[in-house]
């Protein structure tokens, strides 16, 4: 890969699933990047202490001019916590302002046609900005059944989603990192949009076969109504605007919106994407 490193690249969000593969190809390719974090001891014990850290809070635009200094590209992921898209505007002109030279933003598969999830909007800002961007818009993680859906399958046997019977692309997120780092590293990817899935579509009954079959005991999916899981979800502990929001997502999986499959992250790597069945294998004490 041919790569000039006069600056380095911004990675939010390096904490969460993507972000943190983002940085781990990042430094595999030996590209310098920043870690833009809220709280530099947190992650340092989250994630070593062998990363050039800086203060960065989407909310803060106190915290932008450091972390934005001698870099020339970011990666940008919208924290859970901001369901409102507004929040992200000051932090779009900043980059413009500061002539960033690309900005690979996390988005959503089919969010074009889409909207209602705040990225619709956040996509729409960017554009108008002018910034040379890249719109990952990657199908479902499979790391949120070992994230936010961990303990149903590990304490519970089941997968309580509300989903129907659509099928989904699931996609692994260190496919989706390995795609983020590839398109900050390599140049001709400005003005871009990549449409990323795994490469087959499976409904929540046949995840759930693959997780009995590897995990060695029957695992269900229960397929609730979405109102139950809403209550359920904020009985946990969830917040309600993100309860909110994973219905309003998964309305969309039952709508049809998350089945579609494209070749594009193979193309992009050059190798299959990773498959749900590995996935479980590879994370399988999670949910032992």
């Amino acid at each position: 890969m041919m790569m000039e490193q006069t600056k380095k690249v911004l990675v939010t969000g390096i904490t969460g699933n993507v972000g943190s593969e983002v940085a781990r190809f990042l430094k595999e390719a030996d590209y310098p990047f920043k870690a833009g974090v809220r709280n530099i001891e947190k992650a340092k014990k989250a994630l070593g202490e062998d990363l050039d850290y800086v203060t960065f809070d989407l909310e803060d635009e106190s915290t932008f001019e450091e972390a934005l200094k001698d870099v020339d590209k970011v990666f940008l992921i919208r924290p859970p916590a901001i369901s409102d898209p507004e929040k992200m505007v000051p932090f779009i002109n900043k980059t413009q302002e500061m002539k960033i030279e690309q900005l690979v933003f996390l988005s959503l598969m089919g969010i074009e046609r889409n909207p209602i999830p705040p990225h619709y909007k956040i996509e729409k800002y960017i554009l108008k900005s002018g910034i040379p961007y890249t719109f990952l818009r990657p199908s479902f993680f499979m790391q949120n059944l070992d994230t936010t859906h961990r303990d149903d399958i590990k304490e519970r046997n089941e997968i309580f989603i509300p989903a129907g019977n659509a099928k989904v692309s699931f996609i692994d997120a260190r496919d989706i990192g390995a795609v983020g780092a590839k398109t900050l590293i390599e140049k001709g990817h400005e003005n871009k949009s990549y449409t990323l899935t795994g490469s087959e579509a499976l409904d929540y009954y046949e995840v759930a076969k693959i997780f009995s079959k590897v995990l060695g005991r029957e695992i269900k999916y229960t397929n609730p109504p979405s109102l139950k899981f809403r209550k359920v979800m904020i009985e946990r502990g969830v917040p309600k605007e993100f309860a909110n929001v994973m219905v309003g997502l998964y309305f969309s999986t039952k709508m049809g919106m998350g089945k579609k499959v494209t070749a594009e992250l193979e193309t992009l790597l050059g190798r299959k994407a990773i498959s749900v069945e590995q996935y479980v294998k590879d994370y399988v004490s999670l949910w032992q």
